[in-house]
């Protein structure tokens, strides 16, 4: 059903300085008004609001109604009782239409990194930072582009920034922290890491502290449909063995040394917990088992000795299961090694349906490569690629992001990769302008420093966290 529209009118209305603009579906009749702001913006008014009904009871929706079905034939106008509008159904039916058209196609609410709102890019990737520039060099500032080209944003959907690489220190892997300002146990100025109650004990004025990320300067985003959703939280814990020789050794180190960055209030406790549990188990019964410590690195020794006089490579676990049928207790643990670094994959596919959503799919491929590209700065120097942040999202906000998947690392991810297939069923198939009626796009990004505890804790308990 198509529809047309009048000229603007000046209706006093709630906004000031706006215009009123009727709308007519194919019969006629008035089947909606928009608001026309100071600033050329059209926006449908909801129907049967105050704004809306002030709009169809002024002289000018009789005027407006009259021009459009009658003309210049002036002797057939109509007065106000006898303008016609369309039925309820149909005036609700063609303002979700506008709206979806407002919301999506003119403007995107880009949060509070960038201007309130964001025109869609249309044909122009503008500048991006360090003289590169896209189709248009003219165009500035940050860009945001949208597939599907009406996407609605009160959807779910994946939202992809791209950033400047900036580093604020040496180590950017830092977990994020809460200041604490106020009497209690701790005391003065803390940065508290440790339970979720540990988190806030004893601090009556709290604020969070950031951990490390390389997100600087806002270079533009990508809004695309959700994909399929998965996420692989990860430790490294590795196998280690220690024989009696080398526990004798650690437990020399570390009546040494301790526990690294233990308070010796800490070590005064694990020593204590350590007496207490040699106690429980009834010491050493006699000196038993430093006799068989002492006799087992004893052997390893003459083995060792032996081998290397003879020429031969002989160890303990040798000499002892040829004569005996035992071997040395390896003490075989798993234990931490460190956090692991995830990665996430999502694969599109992408069907233009106009010249103008190809033109966008073109910028949004052209928008990754360009953020994911190393930077030449001289034969000796190159800077690092610009580097992104994800989010899962439906609305602006931070109440936006979902709580129903995982989030991202807010240190930042690297897009290491992007496959494009423009011939994903093995034969070349284009509109008239050459533009790919079918385009694949895989990107795998990996985030740049690991999730800890911290991180998770201070996520909302109503989310899965990261």
């Amino acid at each position: 059903m198509s529809e047309t529209k009048s000229k603007p009118y000046n209706v006093s209305i709630s906004v000031a300085n706006s215009k009123v603009v009727y709308r007519f579906n194919d019969k006629q009749k008035i089947v909606g008004v928009d608001e026309r702001t100071s600033d050329g913006v059209v926006k449908p008014i909801v129907p049967n609001s105050a704004d809306f009904n002030a709009a169809l009871d002024s002289n000018d929706a009789v005027y407006a109604f009259n021009v459009n079905k009658y003309k210049g034939d002036k002797n057939s106008y109509v007065s106000k009782e006898k303008i016609e509008k369309a039925s309820d159904e149909e005036i609700t039916n063609s303002y979700n239409k506008q709206k979806k058209a407002f919301d999506n196609a003119g403007f995107i609410n880009n949060d509070s990194e960038t201007p309130g709102i964001v025109a869609y890019a249309t044909g122009s990737t503008g500048t991006t930072g360090g003289g590169e520039s896209g189709y248009n060099p003219e165009a500035k500032g940050s860009q945001l582009y949208a597939y599907p080209f009406d996407i609605d944003l009160k959807q779910d959907h994946l939202k992809i920034t791209r950033h400047e690489y900036l580093r604020s220190s040496i180590n950017a892997s830092k977990p994020p922290s809460l200041e604490g300002f106020g009497e209690g146990p701790l005391g003065g100025e803390v940065a508290m890491q440790g339970t979720d109650t540990e988190l806030q004990r004893g601090i009556t004025n709290v604020k969070a502290v950031r951990g490390g990320s390389v997100l600087g300067k806002l270079k533009g985003s990508v809004i695309l449909p959700m994909p399929k959703v998965t996420d692989v939280n990860a430790a490294d814990w590795g196998k280690s063995e220690l024989n009696a020789q080398g526990m004798a050794a650690a437990g020399l180190a570390s009546k040494l040394i301790g526990q690294p960055g233990e308070t010796p209030d800490e070590r005064e406790r694990r020593l204590a917990a350590f007496q207490q549990l040699r106690d429980e188990r009834g010491g050493e019964q006699g000196g038993s088992v430093r006799r068989k410590t002492t006799g087992a690195v004893y052997n390893q020794i003459v083995a060792k000795t032996a081998g290397t006089l003879l020429g031969t490579d002989l160890n303990a676990d040798t000499v002892l299961a040829r004569q005996g049928g035992t071997v040395l207790n390896p003490n075989a643990e798993m234990l931490f090694q460190g956090p692991a670094l995830r990665d996430f994959t999502f694969k599109y596919r992408m069907i233009a349906r106009s010249q103008k959503e190809g033109v966008m799919i073109r910028n949004i491929i052209r928008f990754l490569k360009l953020g994911m590209a190393p930077k030449f700065r001289s034969s000796t120097y190159l800077k690092s690629p610009d580097v992104f942040s994800l989010e899962y999202r439906r609305g602006s906000g931070e109440a936006g992001i979902l709580d129903t998947v995982n989030r991202f690392s807010p240190g930042g991810l690297a897009l290491t990769s992007i496959n494009t297939d423009y011939a994903p069923n093995s034969y070349w198939s284009a509109y008239q302008d050459s533009q790919p009626v079918e385009i694949t796009m895989d990107l795998n990004f990996v985030e740049l420093r690991p999730i800890y505890y911290n991180d998770q804790a201070l996520t909302p308990t109503s989310s899965v966290g990261y």
